[in-house]
């Protein structure tokens, strides 16, 4: 990505969620902020949306009294594409004493690539901007109604990506309207990348889908590639339609993960089965910067999103009609229209889509929902009503789920190893102390299981140290992502 196209995402970022507010007067929260900024123990991390679930814990695991913050306050904090949270210190972080205000912001708009290319690259990109005098318009500090914060543009001390930083190949996993270059193996050496965490991602099927379709590897890599293009075509259904595909942007790490295992790229040196995009559905209009989604298209319909949550809309809205607002390659702002129920286009009980999305999503898989992750090799759902740290995920039905006993024993081979990735020449001293910790933080069992998302959809990876508990028991031959998964005996 290019400066100039930066600059210009940002200041569109900028407008969509200024605050004009200042945080309460003598509040903690003021307290906090004021401490932060004066000290510049401020860190801001990048990247995977797939983490947005657990990101809270794991930065509260490292800090007392904690305030947050997002750019829409009126939406929870897991709801957003930009968040941040202040607190005092654990303990010591180099030469930032324990006790001592410290804010992390972390930003997973755009998804994985912005872990990557931004970081190695020193790219200055939209961040919320976390001051007193800049957050508050609305909300209250909780993970319930953060305070409201406005934009501003820096450069990321870390970044976290769903895969390894050698996945993101032009111009299928790169960002922009004009895809991105890829890293190259100087760029790359500039990142210090470690494993956090093994997460399990799944295929989301809206309810209209019958129970009794039937998905695997090859079903949904057809899919995904355009040769399946009518529910009709997949086995266990009877009644077929339009598929609907919501996906992410390219450069987002979900999508690296589909399009590596559905497609093995770009692990493989021959052809590979390259994934629809919304310049292969007739739904895009690149003028209007809109999709609009009509029914009888003969062909699929692809709808691209920039978050994990807005495919979750894109999964709702199939089903009930309405439009939303999401980001284009860019960043900017485009349209994404279903149409209404009766007015001549809408399908009589919606459309049939299906999606990508890590496992952290679980808890808005609900039985009584618009839409459910499906088994593989066989016809079920998983589901996560009542989701807590002593209640898991339910599965009903037959075939492999995507649990997080299914990840850690290989049998589930559709799973993301977080990469957290580290520009040692650029970020030194008490942020590096800091950013480690974080990282020793996500790298922990008992932090994992201590998550409700992460306790079942997610495994520490084996470092020689960690117990058997929440940890994988297969690795990557060679510790090459693009070899099979062994089991560690």
């Amino acid at each position: 990505m290019n400066f100039t196209k930066i600059a210009i995402a940002a200041s569109i970022a900028a407008s969509a969620f200024s605050a004009q507010a200042a945080l309460p007067a003598g509040s903690a929260a003021e307290t906090l902020v004021n401490a932060a900024n004066t000290s510049g123990q401020i860190v801001f991390i990048s990247g995977a949306s797939a983490v947005q679930k657990g990101f809270d814990a794991l930065v509260t695991n490292l800090l007392n009294n904690v305030v947050y913050f997002n750019n829409d306050g009126t939406t929870a904090l897991n709801g957003s594409g930009y968040v941040a949270v202040a607190g005092n210190l654990k303990a010591a972080a180099g030469a930032w004493p324990a006790g001592s205000a410290v804010i992390v912001i972390y930003r997973n708009s755009g998804g994985s690539i912005y872990g990557v290319n931004s970081v190695a690259r020193a790219e200055s990109i939209t961040s919320l901007n976390v001051t007193a005098a800049t957050c508050g318009a609305s909300g209250a500090g909780t993970t319930a109604a953060p305070y409201k914060c406005d934009s501003v543009n820096r450069v990321p001390d870390a970044g976290m990506s769903d895969v390894a930083p050698i996945f993101f190949t032009a111009p299928v996993n790169t960002e922009g309207e004009t895809p991105a270059t890829a890293l190259t193996t100087a760029e790359r050496a500039l990142l210090t990348s470690k494993p956090m965490y093994a997460q399990a991602f799944g295929i989301p099927v809206t309810k209209n889908v019958e129970a009794t379709a039937k998905f695997n590897r090859a079903t949904v890599a057809a899919i995904m590639s355009g040769q399946v293009v009518d529910w009709s075509s997949v086995a266990g259904t009877t009644v077929g339609g339009d598929i609907v595909i919501c996906r992410r942007t390219p450069g987002s790490g979900t999508q690296a993960v589909m399009n590596m295992w559905a497609g093995n790229y770009p692990c493989s040196s021959s052809a590979t089965q390259l994934p629809l995009n919304r310049d292969d559905s007739a739904a895009w209009d690149p003028v209007a910067r809109k999709f609009t989604v009509a029914n009888g298209a003969g062909s699929a319909i692809v709808i691209e999103n920039d978050s994990s949550g807005n495919v979750r809309t894109c999964l709702d809205k199939a089903v009930t009609g309405g439009s939303y607002t999401a980001k284009d390659r860019d960043g900017n702002p485009v349209t994404i229209d279903f149409g209404t129920p009766g007015d001549g286009t809408f399908p009589t009980g919606g459309y049939k889509a299906i999606g990508v999305l890590s496992l952290d999503s679980i808890g808005s898989s609900l039985t009584t929902g618009n839409w459910q992750f499906r088994s593989l090799d066989g016809a079920g759902q998983i589901t996560g009503d009542g989701l807590s740290t002593t209640v898991g995920p339910v599965t009903s039905g037959t075939g492999t789920f995507p649990t997080v006993a299914a990840l850690t024993t290989g049998d589930w081979a559709m799973q993301g190893w977080t990469s957290f990735n580290i520009p040692t020449a650029r970020t030194t001293g008490a942020k590096l102390a800091f950013v480690n910790q974080f990282l020793a933080s996500a790298q922990s069992p008992a932090v994992l299981a201590a998550v409700k998302e992460t306790k079942w959809t997610a495994a520490a990876i084996p470092n020689g140290s960690n117990a058997s508990a929440q940890t994988l028991n297969v690795s990557y031959a060679g510790g090459n992502q693009c070899a099979p998964l062994n089991r560690n005996y």
